[in-house]
C-alpha cells in the first residue's frame, strides 16, 4: 500500500507541488493583507485542490499506462482502488488543516463548527470525482465539479427570484443549521462516511470490469 501512494506521489509531482505552492501563495497574501473577508475565496480553493488530488493520480495511470502494469501483477485491484481513497483522505485532511491555520492566522473569524463543515464538504466531493474520474476521464470531473458548486447555487436563486424561497426563508434555514449543528453533525457524518464507502465499492466495481 505504502508503495501505490508512493507511485501516486511520485507520478503527480509537478501538480502536487503546483498545488502545495498555489495553496501557500494564496494562503501568505490572505495573512499578509489581513482581510476577512478574503477568507471565504481562500476556503474555496483549499477545498477545491483537495478534492482534485485523488484524480490527479487516476489520470496519470491511464496517460502512460499503469493500469495495464498493475492489472497483470499480483496487487489486487482492491489495494489499487484503496490508495486512490486514502490519498484523498490525506489530501483532505492536509488541506483542512491549512483552512484552520488560515482561519485562526486571521483571528478566527469563522466558528470551530465550520471546521467540520468543509471536512465533510470535501469528502462528499471526492466521493463524486472519483468514480466519475475513473469512468468517463478527468474533462468530465471538471464538469461535475462545477455542476455540483453552480446548479445548487442557481436553483437557489431561481427560487429566490421566483419568490418560492424568500430572503427570510434562507435566513431561517441558515439559522436553523447553525442552532443545531451539534444534533445534525452525526447524521450529517454517517452520510457522508456511507457516500464515500459506496463510492470506494462503485470505483471498485468500475475498475474490475475495465479491461486494459
Amino acid at each position: 500500500m505504502l508503495g501505490l501512494l508512493y507511485k501516486d506521489v511520485y507520478s503527480a509531482k509537478k501538480e502536487l507541488l503546483m498545488t502545495l505552492g498555489f495553496v501557500l501563495v494564496f494562503c501568505v497574501f490572505n495573512l499578509v493583507i489581513g482581510q476577512e473577508e478574503m477568507l471565504g475565496p481562500a476556503v474555496g480553493v483549499l477545498l477545491s485542490l483537495g478534492c482534485m488530488v485523488p484524480c490527479y493520480s487516476i489520470h496519470y495511470d491511464k496517460a502512460n499506462g499503469w493500469n495495464k502494469f498493475i492489472c497483470a501483477s499480483p496487487i489486487s485491484r482492491g489495494k489499487v482502488v484503496l490508495s486512490k481513497y486514502i490519498a484523498g483522505l490525506v489530501s483532505t485532511a492536509v488541506m483542512n488543516l491549512i483552512v484552520i491555520a488560515d482561519n485562526l492566522g486571521l483571528g478566527s473569524p469563522m466558528p470551530a463548527w465550520s471546521y467540520p463543515v468543509f471536512l465533510s464538504l470535501t469528502l462528499l466531493f471526492q466521493a463524486v470525482m472519483i468514480p466519475v474520474c475513473l469512468k468517463l476521464g478527468q474533462n468530465f470531473v471538471v464538469a461535475v465539479f462545477m455542476g455540483m458548486i453552480f446548479v445548487p447555487m442557481a436553483l437557489l436563486f431561481g427560487l429566490n427570484r421566483l419568490g418560492v424561497w424568500s430572503d427570510e426563508a434562507i435566513r431561517s434555514a441558515f439559522d436553523f443549521v447553525e442552532q443545531n449543528a451539534g444534533a445534525l453533525a452525526p447524521f450529517a457524518a454517517l452520510a457522508v462516511v456511507a457516500l464515500y464507502v459506496g463510492s470506494f465499492f462503485l470505483t471498485l466495481h468500475f475498475y474490475r470490469k475495465m479491461e486494459f
